[in-house]
């Protein structure tokens, strides 16, 4: 019989521990039974789990469906979205920074980022009306402490070393968001924010370097990452704008 600790668990689905714990919690897998490790039926169970909280239902929604008292309901990111939206607007900061940790340990690293935040954030950065420039700021700022709360975290288990470097940046909230993706993903991310237009360097020691570019990258820049790749160093170029900036 096949047997997976909880790091094989996460490495293998991309799930943090505590997202584990919440999903014990509620219900929707069973507890370790062999010395804290998972047999090949629950690690079944939990990739079942997995695509199911992909639609965005709650956890007491999806638990409720497999125990068969009520239908699984379609995408609900867009009433995820609303929710905070509705926080941004009423609640605490205290308030904001718990409704993100609770959202980021109850779904995988990848649904939360890509269902839940990015969409989330285009609409913050689309709305108009009274007092958007404030909740937008206020989203970036929940943000960027849950991703300091989880990189924080990962520093204590068996993780990958990432320094994620911003290169350009067009939106200042988007290289949390990957941050907390290469996170969820089994990374221990180390990352310089700041685009200073020279190459930045990493404080501890790193197995891969992920040079982030939110806006274009510069000559220079795109020079340092070739001259990286020559001499076999572990860099790839990231993020929705690679392209090579002409000089003003």
């Amino acid at each position: 019989m096949s047997l997976y600790s909880v790091e094989a668990i996460c490495g293998l689905t991309g799930l943090l521990p505590a997202t584990l714990r919440n999903w014990k919690r509620a219900g929707l897998i069973t507890q370790p039974q062999h010395n804290g490790e998972y047999t090949s039926g629950q690690l079944t169970r939990i990739y079942s789990v997995l695509d199911l909280t992909a639609t965005g239902s709650t956890l007491r929604e999806i638990y409720a469906f497999l125990h068969g008292s009520s239908p699984l309901p379609n995408d609900r990111w867009q009433c995820r979205q609303e929710e905070m939206i509705n926080q941004l607007r009423d609640s605490s900061d205290s308030a904001l920074q718990a409704r993100m940790q609770q959202m980021g340990s109850d779904y995988s690293g990848d649904d939360f980022v890509n269902a839940y935040l990015k969409p989330l954030n285009l609409l913050l950065r689309n709305d108009h009306t009274t007092g958007a420039n404030t909740r937008q700021t206020r989203f970036h700022d929940a943000v960027v402490f849950h991703a300091r709360s989880v990189m924080r975290a990962s520093v204590r288990r068996k993780t990958v070393p990432v320094f994620l470097e911003a290169v350009s940046v067009s939106d200042a909230t988007e290289i949390w968001f990957e941050a907390i993706r290469l996170t969820g993903q089994g990374c221990r991310v180390e990352i310089s924010e700041n685009v200073t237009g020279l190459p930045a360097t990493s404080v501890y020691r790193h197995d891969h370097h992920m040079m982030w570019c939110g806006a274009g990258i510069s000559p220079l820049m795109q020079w340092n990452f070739r001259e990286k790749l020559r001499n076999d160093n572990p860099v790839m170029l990231s993020g929705p704008d690679r392209t090579v900036l002409t000089a003003a």
